[in-house]
């Protein structure tokens, strides 16, 4: 079981008391695991297998579930469904049983997602909700 600094994927990092480095609990380490792993783009190929975008990680061009990507294309709700469940079931924070219960709202510009899972490690229901934007 590892702890990482207190950094929500796309906020700054926060100082403790002491002013250092602002440490996360086993809860919030997995929570802020799940949001990295799901708003990250891995990198895009075509049919072809050309590179048509960049991974976000450049080291690791096939992590992430690359939900923002979803936005302004077709919507295929039970593929995303798919998509995140896969992706969270790769995290050891994210128990497998209970499955994750993954709710998705979308239209033609943004996608809302609220999901709820168990906390491998502690047992206890997390929540973790974001909405991707164009």
């Amino acid at each position: 079981m590892t702890v990482d600094v207190y950094h929500y994927f796309g906020g700054d990092l926060s100082a403790s008391a002491t002013g250092d480095l602002l440490l996360s609990d086993v809860p919030t380490t997995g929570t802020q695991r799940v949001y990295r792993r799901l708003l990250t783009n891995p990198a895009l190929a075509d049919s072809a297998g050309n590179p048509i975008a960049s991974p976000d990680y450049t080291w690791h061009p096939t992590y992430g579930a690359g939900v923002p990507r979803k936005v302004g294309s077709p919507g295929n709700v039970p593929a995303t469904k798919a998509l995140i469940k896969g992706q969270m079931l790769l995290e050891s924070a994210v128990a497998r049983s209970p499955a994750p219960v993954i709710t998705l709202t979308q239209n033609q510009n943004a996608v809302s997602s609220v999901i709820q899972y168990t906390d491998a490690n502690t047992a206890a229901t997390q929540f973790v909700s974001f909405n991707v934007d164009v």
